[in-house]
């Protein structure tokens, strides 16, 4: 795997970081979870059969060890870890994770080589730097609410955080190749609503130069929209590009709206609509099936489980009953690792004590003491 033997501390809770080292484990690096005594708080988020999907889908092939960096042991324990690590991954608010011992400056002086993460709503930084959010509150900062629709509603999935993770597993890759070429370490400093920004840097740059808030991919054309069909299902189109909408027009039989692909007046997505509602979707399946005009139907989470697009790329992944989706990524010349579900919290702290020269007795003391479990 391309980060095989890469080490990697990840300090972090909840979503972005978890995210961001977790495309790092399926890359085959060595993370070693480091969570507080009560563990990541998302171990407890819809966790009525007593196993979190959240945590579950966000942590898979990966270590856990249960430690109380308040505890001077405990801080010790982390510095043993970063002596060998090349990676590490925090998102305490500015200034916390310093108080507590283990800041980028604590690390470099142990490890100068280390690579260093720290992934905040608002940076290290800036104006809003010790505000606390999540992940609505950085989309409506960064104006991602107002792109997704002309009146702003919870997405339901959390673009700000997954998209920050990705950045942030591009940024820790990037400063590793650059650790290659120069031997130096990294500090990174990601912000949440920065990455929400730069996901809508298109729109930013229309809207400095037009008032019109409606674009082609706004929902606001005929050719790009989501319908209604028949039987009260929902379909997507996005025919753009004009053979697309040629084949759309001709297929229908109403070449009268060839000129109409990027008219989004009232009449036209009246009829649009119209349409639409004329057929099931079963119809509409079959009829992009015969002419492919880009017309997709509107899948239920529950359905792409048994999805044969899904299945035939080996995307979904079962571990520990749950399914989960697995890395979107496929190398030539590389086996994806066998995954391993999620750990217990603190499941592998003795194996890692063990690892950085403690034994069996100091262990047990330690764990009387409250500074591992």
């Amino acid at each position: 795997m391309i980060f095989k033997g890469v080490k990697v501390l990840d300090l972090s809770t909840l979503l972005p970081g978890p995210m961001c080292s977790l495309f790092l484990a399926d890359l085959g690096a060595d993370v070693i979870k480091i969570e507080s005594l009560s563990g990541d708080a998302m171990r407890r988020f819809q966790n009525e059969t007593g196993k979190s999907p959240y945590f579950n889908a966000l942590n898979r092939n990966k270590k856990s060890i249960a430690l109380n960096l308040k505890t001077s042991e405990g801080r010790k324990i982390f510095m043993k870890l970063a002596r060998s690590a090349d990676v590490v991954i925090e998102g305490f608010r500015p200034g916390k994770v310093e108080s507590l011992g283990a800041g980028y400056r604590q690390a470099r002086k142990i490890n100068p080589k280390i690579i260093y993460c720290s992934i905040t709503g608002y940076g290290q930084k800036g104006a809003y730097r010790n505000k606390a959010g999540h992940d609505l509150n950085y989309a409506a900062l960064s104006g991602v609410l107002d792109v997704i629709s002309e009146k702003p509603f919870v997405a339901g999935m959390q673009i700000a955080d997954a998209g920050s993770a990705l950045i942030a597993a591009f940024a820790i890759a990037a400063a590793l190749f650059q650790r290659e070429k120069t031997g130096k370490g990294e500090y990174i400093d990601i912000a949440v609503t920065d990455g929400a920004l730069s996901l809508i840097s298109m729109h930013l740059a229309y809207r400095s130069i037009s008032n019109n808030r409606k674009t082609i991919l706004s929902g606001s054309m005929p050719c790009y929209n989501v319908y209604e069909t028949k039987d009260s299902k929902f379909v997507s189109m996005g025919a753009i590009e004009q053979k697309f909408w040629e084949l759309f027009c001709s297929s229908m039989g109403r070449k009268d709206l060839l000129a109409k692909q990027f008219d989004g007046s009232v009449e036209v997505m009246k009829e649009m609509k119209s349409i639409f509602k004329s057929r099931t979707l079963k119809e509409w399946v079959a009829a992009n099936n015969k002419h492919d005009f880009c017309c997709e139907p509107v899948k239920k989470i529950g359905e792409i489980v048994n999805d044969n697009y899904f299945k035939s790329r080996k995307m979904l992944v079962e571990l520990d009953g749950i399914i989960q989706a697995g890395l979107p990524v496929f190398f030539s010349s590389l086996k994806k690792r066998s995954d391993s579900r999620a750990p217990k919290l603190g499941e592998h702290t003795l194996e890692i004590l063990k690892s950085i020269g403690y034994n069996g007795r100091q262990i047990a003391k330690m764990k009387a003491n409250g500074v591992v479990l």
